[in-house]
């Protein structure tokens, strides 16, 4: 029996299907592959499937990163771990994909896994679901970007689609835990700048805010105008511990913004963080606390609930 012939024997009986690569995104399946092959991953006329990623989201996300794999690396493996997917996998089975880049040859390996592994694929299903939440979340506010959901004076997203894109952010952290905080800040004084210089030099000064606000505020983070000269800020992965240092940030930026034909304008801010089991109306309810005793207790200053 040839050495060939052995090393296919052994791989079916691992439960493991080879693809080779023979081009960028073009495979051949090698040898026969295991049972689970044909049945998860229908055959094309007499031929085993040689693109099985069109049947699995999961695999297909894993075929984008093997192909960015390959293109950089002439030795090594580079593994998707493991995964459950609904309609593929039987209850307590889990897939694993790897690929492999030899000196003269790259393939993808493709096996199922019986319920022994099932406890790490529940581990990384929920990775998973929580990386391509994240991509969802950035496509939407891309979409958000696209059709101009922004406030025209200030050039920030406009309460409703801001308020949207909160609802979101509340939901996946109760979902996932992860961290997040929100800023509000109301411009002090107001109504007497727009008493005293006009309601033109009113907008000039939410116009600046807004500007300064997307200046100051991190590439991940979105602000919003909620209202009159009301604002909000949505701050990811930030912790309480955080908050209010961003907050003193965007406090400062403002104070120190020259106005050429008004005086100094300030801010003051209230921070809330993500605590658990909160609801969109209990975070942003804490933040307006916040802000409340920041205006009482003096203005020109950031609080945090």
């Amino acid at each position: 029996m040839s050495q060939e012939k052995i090393a296919e024997l052994i791989l079916s009986a691992l439960d493991v299907a080879v693809l080779d690569r023979k081009a960028d995104g073009v495979y051949t399946v090698l040898g026969e592959p295991p049972e689970f092959y044909d049945r998860v991953f229908p055959p094309d006329g007499e031929s085993h499937c040689a693109d099985p990623w069109r049947h699995s989201y999961m695999l297909e996300f894993f075929h984008a990163t093997a192909e960015e794999f390959f293109s950089g690396n002439d030795r090594g493996i580079c593994s998707s771990g493991y995964w459950e997917e609904e309609g593929l996998c039987d209850e307590g089975q889990a897939f694993v994909a790897e690929a492999i880049a030899l000196k003269g040859a790259k393939v993808i390996t493709v096996r199922l896994l019986t319920s022994s592994f099932a406890h790490h694929a529940a581990i990384l299903r929920k990775a998973r679901e929580q990386l391509l939440e994240r991509r969802l979340i950035s496509n939407t506010l891309e979409l958000y970007k696209r059709k101009a959901l922004v406030d025209d004076l200030t050039k920030v997203l406009n309460r409703a689609a801001f308020m949207e894109l909160l609802t979101t952010y509340v939901h996946r952290a109760n979902e996932f835990n992860e961290p997040f905080s929100i800023v509000m800040l109301d411009i002090d004084n107001f109504k007497k700048v727009n008493d005293t210089y006009g309601h033109q030099a009113g907008d000039m000064v939410l116009e600046a805010l807004g500007k300064i606000l997307r200046g100051t505020l991190r590439r991940d983070d979105v602000v919003g105008r909620y209202g009159g000269e009301e604002f909000i800020a949505l701050l990811p992965t930030t912790t309480s511990k955080q908050v209010l240092r961003i907050a003193e940030k965007l406090r400062k930026g403002v104070e120190d913004y020259v106005f050429s034909s008004l005086p100094k304008i300030t801010v003051s801010l209230g921070c809330s963080s993500f605590i658990g089991n909160d609801t969109l109306t209990s975070i942003v309810k804490r933040a307006d606390e916040a802000l409340y005793a920041s205006k009482h207790n003096g203005k020109n200053m950031a609080s945090f609930h």
